[in-house]
């Protein structure tokens, strides 16, 4: 049966202000355009008050002072972060009770204390998980891994022996954590492996999404800080130290050994070399790569990465290139013929 809630018992979840008739009861959230009178939207960005005027929305999360447009609506500071809030309501995840399947496979002496094993799914020796965790069907808990509390394994995902991550973290379909690190030697006889024997520890509220890969250091640790949410298909190379909150969007790649400050952002397809610093709140855009270090708050764009503005002004005489060649090739010309005509 689809979940239904009157806007006051959306508002106090949300911890918002009702302006209207708080009994209404809504039955889903939307979009703006596909909204009807039983479901909740939202408006946070200014763009599309437009579309705020013509919606058929029964409700919608809008911020404080912004014209509600006739619309109920619920005030709240993040009309973003209160629609996040609103889907999870009316669409909590189906959590399953504690149990280990008869086809999943426990180590005698791993400690599951309270957790779900599902069918399929590989417990290793020594290994823990906490509870309220997720195995599902599939997914590998190497030998010593500790899991923390309240977190998800997705299908055939894996972590290597001696990994650690902590509470509520997610670990997406087919992502590796822990996995060996990209570490050679080079010597005229080949290419010699140099033992990766760090682990790759995970912070609390941690997200990885499917397919990714965090390597395990090749001596200390690789890490990823508190909160930090990690995309679809993103390396983060062995003994990288990430921060806290930070994004790492989609194609993202990190060499081993760099150390990302608090709050940086790489957006989809960029990256950095290893062994540079990148401090707190950083953004590095679409397709950058970030080569040497760089400083709080920076903004770059481009390979190698550079100042944001001047990247844009780079790529805006680029453009002009052709033109400007034909002007200089036609300013040489009249000044060889001013020149000849001075003797």
């Amino acid at each position: 049966m689809a979940k239904q809630f009157t806007v006051d018992e959306i508002a106090e979840h949300l911890g918002g202000e009702v302006e209207g008739d708080g009994s209404q009861v809504l039955t889903g959230v939307r979009g703006l355009e596909e909204a009807g009178p039983e479901h909740l939207s939202f408006l946070a960005n200014p763009r599309y008050v437009a579309k705020l005027a013509d919606s058929d929305a029964g409700a919608v999360l809008i911020a404080p002072g912004v014209d509600a447009a006739g619309h109920l609506a619920i005030r709240v500071d993040h009309p973003y972060a209160g629609f996040a809030r609103a889907l999870g309501l009316f669409h909590p995840v189906d959590w399953p009770e504690p149990g280990i399947d008869p086809q999943a496979r426990v180590a005698p002496d791993a400690v599951v204390e309270g957790a779900t094993v599902e069918a399929g799914a590989w417990v290793g020796p020594g290994a823990t998980v906490g509870p309220g965790s997720w195995v599902e069907a599939g997914a590998y808990v190497g030998r010593g891994v500790v899991v923390g509390r309240d977190c998800r394994l997705m299908p055939h995902c894996i972590l290597y022996q001696s990994s650690v991550l902590g509470d509520r973290v997610w670990v997406g379909p087919g992502s590796v954590v822990g996995g060996e690190g990209f570490g050679f030697a080079q010597t005229p006889e080949g290419h010699l492996k140099v033992p990766q024997v760090g682990r790759a520890v995970i912070g609390d509220d941690v997200e990885i999404g499917a397919n990714s890969c965090v390597d395990r250091g090749a001596v200390r640790d690789t890490v990823v800080g508190r909160g930090t949410k990690i995309d679809n298909l993103v390396q983060v190379g062995h003994g990288v130290q990430l921060g806290e909150h930070c994004l790492l969007v989609s194609y993202t790649g990190l060499a081993g050994s760099s150390t990302i400050g608090k709050g940086v952002v790489f957006a989809g397809r960029s990256g950095a070399v290893g062994h540079i610093e990148i401090g707190d709140g950083a953004v590095i855009g679409t397709d950058s790569i970030a080569m040497a270090d760089l400083a709080p708050g920076a903004q770059v764009a481009g390979v190698p990465a550079m100042d944001r503005g001047n990247w844009l002004r780079s790529v805006t005489a680029y453009a002009r290139l052709p033109e400007m060649m034909k002007q200089i090739r036609r300013l040489e010309k009249r000044v060889a013929e001013l020149e000849g005509d001075g003797d």
